[in-house]
């Protein structure tokens, strides 16, 4: 193989081994929602959407060790090799650099942030104090709790890319806007649920019960497509009745597409992780587009 080719997937692979495609995506759709909702784009806001996905992915590299160990050892050795990049720069610096921006921009900003930054850390940190652990059932960090673990990423995102820019603007979220939040909300948990069946194994080992090692195969598929099914549903009911703008039934190609995977994934296919992994990407990027197809057709 050429060398500039080589060159080119080792490039490509580490994009998105770092999650660089999810914080470029999440600043992206910051700024679709804002066009959504007919404000100004911000671009200190994308700044801070951007810093804050970047830091919380890649922290996330470094704590899953003992479920990575199993899931991605090879992403788990990167991560261990730049321990310290990951925490002081990575992590500590660019949440520094976005709770300084948003300071800025008033008290109700700045709180927005340092909580998805705060629920990130917690998220990942194992830093529950042995009293709360022992309450917990043994849970050192939000991932370790059953459910919170599928919640808590989603309520970030929907709050970072939903939220965070009707905030910047001076604006209060309206009916319409936190319409918006639960579906982007249910979007990301669909996500969450996908890696979750990719890594159940390595989250079995390490003791974090998941919707995907505690049901079935086939009952955690019957429940991502109901439930895809019902939160497009509602998409459809709020639009049909005018709550949201026609344009947004563009948003329901994302409903479809995570029926689709569900049905057409098979664990028994030996490069079924790798799929599973992929679709999830592919879902994203779609996730995405229907985002600037709303924010177009919002001019």
């Amino acid at each position: 193989m050429p060398v500039k080719m080589t060159n080119g997937i080792r490039s490509m692979n580490s994009f998105f081994r770092n999650k660089i495609h999810l914080s470029l995506l999440s600043a992206l759709g910051a700024a679709m929602w804002s066009l959504y909702f007919g404000i100004a784009v911000n671009l200190w806001c994308i700044a801070v959407v951007f810093l804050l996905t970047l830091s919380i992915y890649q922290y996330n590299r470094l704590t899953d060790d003992i479920e990575d160990a199993i899931n991605n050892p090879e992403n788990l050795a990167r991560a261990k090799a730049s321990s310290f990049l990951i925490h002081y720069i990575f992590f500590y610096a660019l949440t520094a650099v976005a709770l300084f921006i948003s300071a800025f921009f008033g008290w109700v900003v700045f709180l927005t942030t340092f909580f998805i930054a705060l629920v990130g850390f917690l998220y990942n940190e194992k830093c529950f104090p042995d009293a709360v652990a022992r309450w917990l059932n043994g849970a050192r960090r939000l991932k370790d709790l059953y459910i919170v673990k599928n919640l808590t990423p989603p309520i970030d995102w929907a709050t970072a890319m939903v939220l965070l820019p009707l905030l910047f603007a001076g604006e209060s979220p309206s009916l319409k806007a936190w319409v918006c939040w639960g579906y982007v909300f249910a979007c990301a948990f669909f996500i969450e649920v996908m890696w979750d069946i990719r890594d159940r194994k390595g989250d079995l080992l390490a003791g974090i019960k998941t919707i995907a090692n505690s049901f079935s195969l086939v009952r955690t598929k019957a429940f991502l497509i109901g439930s895809s099914a019902i939160s497009g549903i509602a998409l459809f009911a709020v639009t049909f009745n005018g709550i949201l703008p026609q344009h947004t039934y563009f948003l329901l190609s994302n409903n479809l597409a995570v029926m689709f995977i569900a049905i057409s994934y098979q664990d028994e296919h030996p490069e079924a992780a790798r799929w599973i992994s992929d679709m999830t990407i592919v879902l994203a990027l779609l996730l995405f587009a229907s985002f600037a197809a709303i924010a177009y057709f919002s001019k």
